[in-house]
């Protein structure tokens, strides 16, 4: 299984950041390749994405630094990202974002997803600095 993870390093604390990036309505402002519109439909958040409508969910938990990121185009077909938020030294904190191809991810789709996850980190390490 093919995976790629990008990360970076922002001058920011760790609960600023994962304030931040645990809120799912703030995911317009960073992962702007990938969603181009976020809509919550009776509970549950769809994102419009450039190969389609798909619903989204995190599941986090602060206190590990985790933000689990699932999206698929049913409830049932949603697949997982890995956010890592990590506290360093100086008020700094890293972020590592990794994804996986899985069986339902065509190798072309696959070639953008991974310049996609370069541009999002980007897109977060600009928005704290």
């Amino acid at each position: 299984m093919n995976s790629v993870t990008e990360t970076c390093v922002v001058s920011a604390p760790i609960d600023k950041v994962f304030k931040f990036l645990s809120n799912i309505e703030n995911i317009p402002k960073w992962a702007t390749k990938f969603v181009k519109k976020l809509t919550l439909v009776n509970g549950k958040y769809k994102v419009l994405t450039p190969i389609g409508e798909a619903f989204i969910r995190f599941d986090t938990d602060q206190k590990a630094g985790l933000i689990d990121i699932y999206a698929g185009p049913t409830e049932e077909s949603m697949t997982p990202a890995y956010m890592r938020i990590i506290s360093l030294q100086n008020n700094s904190t890293a972020v590592m974002l990794t994804f996986f191809q899985y069986d339902s991810t065509p190798d072309a789709v696959w070639s953008i997803f991974c310049e996609w996850i370069k541009i999002e980190v980007e897109n977060i390490r600009l928005y704290f600095s």
